[in-house]
């Protein structure tokens, strides 16, 4: 409870004020656990009441009698607690002492701040970090003002450690701001070596915040200098980090790109030729040029980074007498690979991407205790193992992911609770647990679908200090629909309300990146709940809009169109049948809308028969629908999910319809107006088709041409019976062809393949 409470109070979670009332409200086992939380309490009041100095000299006090408690994590947050309320303050006293005084002081609030740096990223504690950088700015620039060049350069070079420490823990902006000052500070004493470094540094960070343009800048600047230099090594590093950044950047070619890539990765040989790198440096030349080109996301890249990452890996394997560095960089070499390979999702690259991330594996077992973090790795491996799997469609992967789902759920529990990972990779990794359960199960059962619920309300009160859970929650969203959606079945009304208040939460969001995510769930949400209406509205507003969703949600507003055509089969609904294809919607998914016309044409000539009971118009409306969905069969679809459900519910009614239409014309001279159509059905052999069909459809469909077959042979009096129950089965199979052709899925499929063009990988 006091950790939590502590965690709570350095994140600004809990003002101070609360934080006192909590601490002075934890219940203790004897008289130290009282004494210490009193004296916890104590200090912070004295931060309450302004008195910095008192507050420091408590909590310093308190961090040493506690460093040998069974709890070490206990002074850890006391010393951040000192730091993060009264390092200012002493800062801001050595203003007024003499330089004899001042610099020593302020190079140990430097080392504390460094302290509570690697401190606050050991323990997760993030949103502390960006008052330790600007705290880190100041002090140096405390120190740079009192002009001694022996502590200047010191501090120089202790900042840009930390502004290191911030870019491997991913906080760019907080090494934008140190590194931004030390290339100011670096021209300003003329170091020229340092202000290389700090630029090439600076550079790294702006790509990372794609600031593409003013990266591309100064890497020209360092490359100029490098060459005049005439450093092979410099030269190398500032091509291989320019085509690092023209590969992140979208608006350079990627044909570009790669060639910067080539040009570093020939300047690495030559160097290595003339003994100016190590073999070591090449292989990471490879890796990083590799890791660019996946972190940038496009699918479309993938095949190239194996290649990469596979001339990386053959470099570090061909060294012998391997140290623990070099197998570090095979294992995360071995990751990509196996990540690179489960992107591509087919059978053979699925049991390369388990052999890599297998191999990968046995790498950590190797390095044993050589590095701290092994489990980190090992946890974020087995998770990266689980996603891999659970997307792909291969079955036989879906019980390997789940192992390890269940072996990465174990390891960043027991490491979220001592602090060492972020809530929002432990909720991930249950999630996907969660979902792969469920999709190896093959059923919806409260055994599957609570658990979901229970894990989409975590995200939600990380929404005021995370941005990320806005986006992980939206993506979870949509998993869970889509396995909904595909597993079909009863849905908890509780799991329903959950849904559409995460849709609201979300509608307000302000996400930089990312958004397509979140657009996505605005749509998935009322496609679940069938509230076409509300579909309809938001998928047209967006298929306006910029959104990179706008052509599939053309798509979206065209199957909510169809759906709502579907209410004019019942005759106390007045509704107006409103044609769901248009242009866009042809060019974006021709299958649907040719499946959509054969249906809009099918609805409208019923409704058309009720209002008027014309024969001949029947005959033709059902002779057009028989045409158009014989036409479903002559598309050819770039994307295959459903295709062959969809044609084979559409050749299957065709012919019902093509039948029937003629039945009218032979039994009740209905006039079938053959000149309104260009185009002639052809013979379909629907029964190549049968074994894809429900037992329901098919069953449907021979009653169907049962009734037919005695409306051929009955006289026009005796027919009508027959006539009526015909009519009344295509009704019915207007309202179950949507369910039987996995319409849905297709719609829901490609929704998701468009989200899924960029991966999301988590910053």
């Amino acid at each position: 409870m006091l950790v939590s409470t502590l965690r709570d109070i350095l994140c600004a979670n809990l003002s101070l004020d609360d934080g006192l009332s909590a601490v002075q409200n934890i219940t203790f086992n004897d008289a130290d656990e009282a004494n210490t939380l009193f004296d916890i309490a104590r200090s912070i009041e004295e931060i309450i009441l302004r008195r910095p100095a008192l507050a420091s000299s408590k909590l310093t006090e308190l961090s040493i009698r506690l460093s040998f408690h069974k709890d070490f994590i206990i002074p850890e947050l006391l010393q951040l607690l000192d730091t993060r309320y009264t390092s200012s303050y002493r800062r801001s006293e050595c203003e007024i002492l003499p330089d004899i005084e001042a610099i020593p002081n302020l190079i140990d609030i430097l080392g504390e701040l460094s302290q509570a740096l690697s401190a606050s990223i050991r323990l997760n504690l993030r949103p502390l970090l960006p008052f330790l950088a600007d705290e880190v700015l100041m002090t140096l620039n405390s120190i740079y003002d009192r002009r001694h060049e022996g502590t200047t350069n010191l501090a120089l070079y202790e900042v840009r450690s930390l502004a290191w420490m911030l870019i491997e823990e991913g906080f760019f902006e907080g090494a934008e701001l140190l590194l931004n000052r030390l290339t100011e500070l670096c021209q300003e004493l003329g170091l020229k070596d340092l202000s290389f470094e700090v630029k090439f540094d600076y550079a790294t960070v702006l790509t990372e915040l794609h600031l593409y343009e003013e990266a591309r800048k100064i890497l020209t600047e360092l490359e100029k200098k490098a060459r005049a230099l005439n450093d092979r090594e410099k030269i190398a590093a500032v091509v291989l980090q320019l085509g690092v950044n023209e590969t992140r950047d979208d608006s350079v070619s990627h044909i570009v790109a790669r060639e910067i890539g080539n040009k570093a990765a020939e300047l690495f040989d030559l160097a290595l030729k003339k003994s100016h790198v190590s073999k070591d440096d090449v292989g990471l030349a490879h890796i990083v040029i590799g890791s660019s080109i996946l972190a940038n996301g496009w699918r479309e890249g993938v095949p190239q980074a194996i290649e990469r990452l596979q001339l990386g890996l053959r470099i570090f394997s061909s060294i012998e007498n391997q140290g623990p560095t070099q197998k570090a960089h095979i294992f995360k070499t071995l990751t990509g690979l196996g990540f690179a390979h489960g992107l591509l999702g087919d059978h053979e690259n699925m049991t390369k991407s388990v052999e890599y991330f297998n191999g990968a594996k046995e790498i950590l077992h190797e390095l044993g205790k050589s590095f701290p973090d092994i489990d980190l790795d090992l946890a974020r491996t087995e998770n990266a193992i689980g996603w891999i799997c659970l997307s792909t469609e291969c079955d036989e992967f879906w019980p390997i992911g789940l192992a390890s789902f269940e072996m990465a759920v174990q390891l960043r529990e027991k490491q979220y609770t001592d602090g060492r990972i972020s809530e929002i990779e432990l909720i991930g990794t249950r999630m996907g647990f969660a979902l792969s359960k469920m999709r190896a199960t093959g059923r919806l059962d409260y055994d599957t679908q609570d658990p979901l619920r229970e894990i989409l309300v975590q995200y939600v009160p990380l929404f005021p200090t995370d941005s990320r859970a806005f986006v992980e929650v939206a993506i979870a969203t949509y998993n869970v629909v889509w396995l909904l959606t595909r597993h079909r079945g009863d849905i908890p009304p509780r799991l329903l309300r959950l849904l559409d208040d995460i849709d609201k939460m979300l509608i307000d969001a302000r996400v930089d990146e990312e958004s397509m995510f979140i657009d996505g769930v605005s749509l998935v949400v009322p496609f679940l709940e069938a509230s076409w209406k509300t579909l309809l509205e938001r998928s047209k507003m967006m298929s306006q809009g910029s959104s990179e969703l706008a052509d599939v949600a053309g798509l979206l507003a065209a199957y909510s169109t169809a759906k709502m055509n579907l209410d004019a089969l019942n005759l106390e609904v007045s509704t107006r049948i409103q044609p769901p294809v248009d242009d866009a919607v042809q060019q974006t998914d021709a299958l649907l809308a040719q499946y959509w016309l054969g249906q809009t044409y099918l609805v409208q000539t019923i409704r058309a028969f009720y209002q008027n009971k014309d024969y001949s118009e029947l005959a033709t409306g059902f002779y057009g629908a028989a045409l158009a969905f014989s036409e479903v069969l002559s598309v050819e679809p770039e994307f295959l999910e459903s295709a062959e459900f969809i044609r084979a519910t559409s050749s299957s009614l065709s012919q019902v319809l093509r039948r029937f239409a003629l039945a009218l014309e032979s039994q009740y001279a209905a006039y079938v107006d053959r000149g309104k159509f260009p185009k002639r059905i052809t013979g379909i052999d629907d029964a190549q088709y049968n074994y894809l069909l429900a037992e329901d459809w098919l069953g449907l469909m021979k009653i169907a041409n049962a009734y037919l077959q005695m409306v051929e042979q009955s006289e026009m009096v005796e027919a009508q019976p027959y006539l009526n129950a015909v009519f009344s089965n295509l009704n019915r199979a207007l309202r179950m062809i949507d369910g039987i052709s996995l319409v849905d899925r297709r719609v829901l499929s490609f929704l998701g393949s468009v989200m899924n063009r960029r991966f999301y990988l988590r910053r």
